[in-house]
């Protein structure tokens, strides 16, 4: 698509960080299509060779394959000095591409209408839910060949909303996955509400995980969560009680929070594991 309207495309794969900082460099692009958890380990190693990320070519990020937030294009477009938008595809329909956004209004993904068609279900029931209501996507192609999908569930959660920028409807960022819920103590949250309140705390990077144990008969979570190279370790444990006070007060549940050194979680080359459940293995 990118060749088509007459750019040139530089092709590179998860991984080899230091490769995809040289060809930054060396090629200046405008624009950069990677997950957003893999862009935050580009600029981390940006940052350690002494190279600013806000002062490179790169103007525009597209970034997808995974859920993120507001708060996460904020700290994108903070970092890098770029527009940060969002697009949606998975392999089974065609891949990146099913839906993009707009940068005039940055406000949801418009979805291709003339070959997709979406619609909101409720993930229990099946039952189709109208427009606003948020539910899981379901899509059925209207122009693919060999392969058509009908109805397919995609177990993302989102919601239809109006046009705005274009005629076609938009879809709301996506919120999480129904296999990336976690219940805990009854209650139901997603990885990605962690990352909203995170990026709320000074202190705190959007570098994390959410770690599920069960010690005893209840379920217990814990966030990890990196300090930014500029807080002091004396406000780590200021930082993990005003997190750790945000979570009971928005999501209604109690968690451990443990703040680590800058660098101390394991980088992303592709999508973030924001989830590991330890409660199997015992």
């Amino acid at each position: 698509g990118a060749e088509r309207l007459g750019c040139t495309v530089i092709p590179m794969s998860g991984g080899m960080t230091d490769r995809q900082i040289q060809l930054i460099e060396d090629f200046e692009p405008d624009a950069i299509m990677v997950t957003p958890s893999y862009m935050l380990t580009i600029v981390d190693a940006m940052i350690k060779k002494g190279i600013d990320p806000a002062k490179t070519s790169l103007r525009t990020g597209v970034f997808g394959a995974e859920p993120w937030t507001e708060e996460m294009r904020t700290e994108l477009e903070k970092q890098l000095n770029m527009d940060a938008v969002d697009i949606y595809g998975l392999s089974e329909v065609m891949g990146p591409g099913v839906a993009m956004e707009c940068v005039e209004t940055k406000d949801g993904l418009h979805i291709w209408e003339d070959h997709f068609y979406p619609e909101i279900i409720d993930p229990v029931t099946g039952e189709v839910l109208p427009d606003g209501e948020e539910g899981e996507l379901v899509f059925t192609s209207l122009t693919k060949e060999a392969m058509p999908i009908i109805r397919y569930r995609t177990r993302d959660l989102t919601r239809l909303l109006p046009g705005t920028a274009r005629s076609v409807r938009r879809m709301q960022k996506v919120t999480g996955r129904t296999d990336d819920m976690i219940i805990l103590r009854g209650v139901n949250l997603f990885p990605t509400q962690i990352e909203e309140l995170i990026l709320t705390v000074p202190g705190l990077a959007p570098q994390f995980q959410c770690i599920l144990d069960r010690p005893g008969r209840m379920d217990e979570l814990t966030v990890r969560v990196e300090a930014r190279p500029d807080a002091s370790a004396t406000d780590h444990p200021r930082s993990a009680a005003e997190l750790q006070k945000l979570v009971k007060n928005r999501i209604g549940v109690s968690v451990k929070v443990d703040v680590v050194a800058p660098g101390a979680l394991e980088r992303s080359i592709g999508k973030a594991r924001r989830l590991i459940d330890n409660r199997s293995v015992r």
